[in-house]
């Protein structure tokens, strides 16, 4: 459906199943990985420890995954508890070129189950960061099998 400028009309979101932001205080994050270090284990898979410890920052890179973990959940309509933090997985792409390092998801065990549910079958992800604060933006889009 098109709208009066010939863009698409608003309310017409064919093909989203959700959409998900969440941003997260680097300092105050920082002070909780230094508090308690085990967080990391409980939070993130060996990969996304492994990608943040070769960044400049690694409490920004986590809080930056975090954020993305969080914004699932909300693109999902889930709450917090709904799956396991790790069952969301924040990838970077290979190679080079303009896509090189670009961020993507991972959906495993219950987080992959429950995206199967609601009709997702591909997402989007764009992170962002300062020294303050790291911030996530998530779109859920329908696998191209499911219904309308």
């Amino acid at each position: 459906m098109s709208g009066p400028d010939g863009g698409v009309a608003s309310g017409t979101a064919a093909g989203i199943v959700g959409v998900g932001v969440d941003a997260v205080d680097v300092a105050r994050f920082r002070r909780v990985l230094d508090r308690r270090p085990s967080l990391a284990y409980r939070c993130f898979t060996a990969s996304e420890q492994s990608d943040a410890v070769k960044s400049a920052d690694r409490a920004q890179s986590l809080a930056a995954r975090f954020a993305a973990k969080e914004a699932v959940m909300k693109a999902l309509g889930s709450g917090l508890g709904a799956f396991a933090w790790t069952d969301v997985e924040v990838t970077r792409a290979p190679g080079s070129g303009a896509t090189r390092n670009a961020p993507s998801l991972l959906l495993h065990g219950t987080a992959a189950a429950l995206a199967g549910e609601q009709g997702a079958g591909r997402f989007h992800l764009s992170l962002t960061h300062t020294d303050a604060v790291a911030i996530a933006f998530v779109v859920a889009e329908q696998s191209s099998c499911a219904p309308s």
